[in-house]
């Protein structure tokens, strides 16, 4: 009996879940293990639905996190589009909604119930995961470029590349609208401030380490091309810089009028210089390969006289857009289709996958590249109303804390304002991508784990009516199923 609780309680525990989650995505980063996605991907579902069933039966943590009332609401209007729309992409709306329902029920609420101390050890271990896999990725990309390694392959309507192609480097990820590499610099930065609200001081191997990967991910994305990276980045340290700079200066003694007015300066000057690191490295990233070339290259035996031929010609890494794209790269033409698209359907929509069948641009319609127009299109008026809504109390309630602390000081001020930047940068690509809902990718998984956690950071005991509600429901459902 003690061998099958022991089982049990690693089969239930949300956080074994989660570290397992960031390993089995890993196949979905890679270009070369695209046949096997949906495979391992199938294993995660599995295990999910248990957790979520088992949660739902005996613990029911979900009725702690706030906003859930919100939640349920969209899960139940995104249920009712599928049923709607059962003549469409039927088996991928249901394991889309089976994924989203995990990553709202059981991922999201899993850190509510935990001490700050426990979030924090949880968040180190995630983060390390991740950093030590883009570590190893990224190094293998730059390797690829610089040797000028290029491959292509078709999978189903889908063309990939690995290495280097079409003036970019996609190395041996799957996509560069991934954005591994930028989010892999913004979890270095939470990583720094979990050191820093834990009260711990980092040995200088780690350092090195943190140092290190943040510049191999950083020389990767830039050669990535991909402007919804930069400008996500770009967000990132405008939100960290504008709360740090500010906590900075109210330490000083400064007032907060005074504060905030240099804080936005600064803030703005973040994101000059980060865009503009980017764009004087990338030039000069552009020689590299010529120097490896000219390192490694040999004098013919037969012609021992010969001359090395001194060959400076840098790498060409301006991607081709057509002209009719325009700066938005064709997704204005995207977003039109969209919202034309969601008046066809306007109350609960089409359901997430009605439209992968369409060439549209260059490409099938995978997406429609905006988050608002996807939900629009997916679970129509009624269910954007409510997640929309979740989404506006939930960082309203950041924002005010987050003030909050920066005049008293808190201890977790650092990793509330790194989580809170992270979720600034990923809701800022989703406005070009669709990171953090009907897409199972990486992103999606870690931005609601994330807003769990940077939720617990804060000393607020009061609850919202949704989350009382809620907790009122289960405590007479317990006390009617012990009557029984």
């Amino acid at each position: 009996m003690d061998m099958v609780k022991k089982i049990g309680d690693v089969i239930f525990n949300v956080f074994y879940y989660k570290v397992a989650l960031m390993f089995f995505l890993i196949p979905t980063l890679l270009v070369y293990c695209v046949s096997f996605n949906y495979k391992l991907l199938f294993v995660m579902l599995g295990w999910g639905a248990l957790i979520c069933a088992y949660d739902f039966i005996i613990r029911r943590r979900f009725v702690h996190a706030r906003g859930m009332l919100w939640l349920i609401a969209f899960m139940v209007c995104f249920a009712l589009s599928v049923v709607i729309n059962f003549r469409t992409g039927l088996n991928l709306n249901l394991s889309n909604w089976a994924y989203t329902a995990i990553a709202l029920l059981v991922l999201y609420p899993d850190s509510f119930d935990k001490t700050k101390e426990r979030n924090l050890k949880e968040l180190s271990i995630l983060n390390n995961i991740f950093l030590g896999m883009t570590t190893v990725f990224s190094t293998i990309s730059l390797g690829m470029y610089v040797v000028l390694y290029h491959y292509a392959f078709e999978y189903g309507d889908q063309k990939y590349y690995v290495g280097w192609a079409n003036n970019r480097l996609f190395g041996i990820y799957a996509s560069t609208g991934y954005m591994i590499t930028a989010i892999a610099l913004a979890v270095a930065v939470i990583q720094v401030a979990v050191y820093k609200s834990a009260g711990k001081k980092m040995k200088p191997s780690y350092k090195a380490f943190i140092i290190i990967t943040s510049v191999l991910n950083f020389f990767s994305m830039c050669l990535e091309n991909a402007k919804g990276a930069y400008i996500s980045l770009a967000a990132f340290a405008v939100i960290a810089t504008f709360f740090y700079c500010g906590r900075a200066l109210v330490k000083r003694g400064w007032n907060e009028v005074k504060a905030n007015v240099v804080s936005v300066v600064a803030a703005g000057l973040a994101a000059v210089i980060l865009i503009g690191a980017i764009y004087i490295t990338r030039p000069v990233l552009s020689y590299i390969p010529a120097i490896y070339k000219n390192m490694t290259e040999t004098v013919s035996p037969e012609n021992p006289d010969e001359e090395k031929e001194e060959d400076m010609e840098k790498v060409e890494i301006d991607r081709d857009i057509p002209e009719s794209y325009g700066f938005f790269t064709g997704r204005t033409i995207i977003w039109k289709f969209g919202l034309q698209e969601f008046m066809e359907k306007p109350i609960f929509g089409h359901g997430p996958n009605s439209h992968r069948d369409i060439f549209i641009v260059d490409n099938y319609l995978r997406h429609f590249h905006n988050v608002i127009v996807q939900t629009l299109v997916s679970v129509g008026a009624v269910g954007s109303v409510f997640i929309f809504g979740f989404f506006l109390i939930a960082f309203l309630f950041i924002l005010k804390h987050l003030f909050k602390q920066k005049k008293e000081g808190s201890p977790y001020y650092a990793v509330a304002v790194a989580l809170f930047a992270f979720l600034g940068m990923l809701l800022v690509n989703s406005m070009a991508e669709v990171t953090i809902l009907f897409i199972t990718r990486f992103a999606m998984f870690m931005f609601w784990m994330y807003l769990g956690y940077i939720q617990t950071f804060f000393d607020d005991d009061k609850k919202g009516k949704g989350t009382l509600f809620l907790e009122n429901m289960d405590e007479k459902l317990k006390k009617v199923f012990k009557q029984k």
